[in-house]
C-alpha cells in the first residue's frame, strides 16, 4: 500500500497529466483530420481503416506530448499544492522534498520505459501502417517517391522519377553503371518497371541497355533494346539481384532525413550502408539510433527540473520558477540538437553524442533538487 502523502501527490497529479496529454493528442488529431481526411475520403478507404489510420497517427504523437504533457502537468499540480499551503506543512512536518515528490520520480521512470516502449515497437509500426494504408489505397499514384541512389561502393547509380511502394510498379527507370575510374560503362533506361520482392529481381519495359564498352576486350558500344509490357513477359530485361542487388525500399529510405526514420528502419539502413565513402551518412544514422533510445529518458529531466523550479519560484513569484523551468526544458532540446551535430559531423562518438544532453541536464536536476531540499 502507497503511503498517504504518496497515494495524493499521485493520484492528484495523475489526473492532470491524462488531461494535458488527451488535450494534445486531440489538438494533433484534428490537425491530422483536417488535412487526411479529404485525400481518405476521395480514395474510398473503408470507414474502419480509416479510423484505423486515425489511430494509429495517435499513437505516433505520443513520444511527442507525453514529455510536455508531464511538464504541464507537474508544474500545475505543484503550484496547486502551494496555493493551499499543502507544500508548506509537508515541509513544516519534516518532509525533504525528495520524500514528498518520489512518487513523481517513480511516474517519470514509469513513462521513461513506456516512451522506450513505444519508440521501438508501437511506434515504428503504426508508422508503417498508416503508410501502407496511403500506399494501399492511392490509385493514382500521387504520392509515388521519386528515388535518386547512389551504390558508391559497387559504382551504380539510379534515378527512378515515381516508384510505388505497395505495387512495386516505376516509371521511367534509369541505370548509370561506372567503372573504378568513373567512366560510364552501362546505361539501362526503362520506361516502366516491376520489383519483385520475393525474388528481388527487377523486370524492365519498354527501354534500351547500351554498354559502352571501356573494358578490355569489348567492342567499342552495343545496344539491346526491350520491348513495352507483355503479358507473356517477352522480351523484356531481368536484373537478377545477384547483379543488381539493390532494393527500391531501401533506396526510399536514404532519400529520407534520419529522423524521419523508425529504429527498425535505420537498423536496416546500418546493416545494408557500409563502406568508407558513406562513413558520414553512417554517422547520421548511428547518432540518430542512439538518440531514440536515450530521448525517453527525458521524463527524469523533466521531473527533476520542474520540482525544483517550481518549489524554489513560490518563494517569490511562482511565475518566475515556471518560466525556469520551461527555458531549462527548451535548453535541453537545444543542447540535443548541438551534440547530435557534433555526432553528425563526426566529432564525438554517435552514443555520446545522443547520451551526453540527458546526463548532463539529468545530473544538473539531481544538483538542483538537492540545493532546494
Amino acid at each position: 500500500m502507497l503511503p498517504i502523502i504518496d497515494k495524493h501527490v499521485l493520484k492528484e497529479w495523475l489526473k492532470i497529466f491524462l488531461m494535458a496529454l488527451c488535450a494534445m493528442v486531440g489538438m494533433l488529431l484534428i490537425s491530422s483530420v483536417y488535412n487526411d481526411l479529404q485525400d481518405l475520403i476521395e480514395w474510398q478507404i473503408p470507414t474502419l481503416e480509416m479510423l484505423e489510420f486515425f489511430g494509429m497517427t495517435a499513437v505516433g504523437f505520443l513520444p511527442i506530448v507525453i514529455p510536455v504533457s508531464l511538464l504541464v502537468s507537474l508544474l500545475f499540480i505543484l503550484g496547486h499544492f502551494h496555493k493551499n499551503q499543502e507544500l508548506t506543512a509537508w515541509r513544516a512536518a519534516g518532509l525533504g522534498i525528495f520524500r514528498i515528490t518520489r512518487s513523481l520520480w517513480v511516474a517519470g521512470a514509469l513513462l521513461s520505459l513506456l516512451m522506450l516502449l513505444l519508440n521501438a515497437t508501437f511506434v515504428p509500426y503504426a508508422t508503417e501502417r498508416t503508410a501502407r494504408i496511403i500506399q494501399q489505397y492511392d490509385k493514382a499514384g500521387e504520392r509515388g517517391e521519386r528515388l535518386f541512389y547512389n551504390n558508391a561502393a559497387e559504382h551504380r547509380i539510379w534515378l527512378i522519377s515515381n516508384f510505388k511502394p505497395y505495387t512495386g510498379e516505376a516509371q521511367n527507370v534509369n541505370i548509370y553503371c561506372f567503372n573504378k575510374k568513373g567512366e560510364l560503362e552501362k546505361e539501362i533506361v526503362a520506361e516502366y518497371g516491376r520489383y519483385d520482392e520475393a525474388s528481388g529481381k527487377w523486370n524492365l519495359f519498354d527501354g534500351r541497355l547500351v554498354d559502352f564498352g571501356f573494358g578490355p576486350g569489348k567492342p567499342p558500344k552495343t545496344q539491346k533494346t526491350f520491348d513495352k509490357f507483355h503479358p507473356a513477359g517477352k522480351n523484356i530485361l531481368t536484373l537478377s539481384r545477384e547483379e543488381f542487388p539493390e532494393n527500391p525500399r531501401l533506396m526510399a529510405l536514404t532519400n529520407k532525413r534520419p529522423r524521419d526514420l523508425s529504429i527498425p528502419e535505420i537498423r536496416e539502413m546500418l546493416d545494408s550502408v557500409g563502406g568508407e565513402e558513406n562513413a558520414a551518412r553512417i554517422a547520421e544514422y548511428s547518432v540518430h539510433y542512439n538518440s531514440i533510445l536515450a530521448s525517453p529518458f527525458c521524463c527524469l529531466i523533466v521531473v527533476g527540473i520542474a520540482i525544483p523550479f517550481a518549489v524554489a519560484g513560490v518563494r517569490t513569484n511562482p511565475m518566475v520558477g515556471v518560466s525556469k523551468s520551461i527555458g531549462l526544458f527548451a535548453a535541453y532540446f537545444l543542447l540535443t540538437n548541438i551534440f547530435n551535430a557534433l555526432g553528425a559531423k563526426q566529432w564525438l562518438p554517435p552514443v555520446a553524442a545522443a547520451w551526453a544532453p540527458n546526463l548532463i541536464l539529468f545530473f544538473y536536476a539531481v544538483w538542483l533538487c538537492r540545493k532546494v531540499n
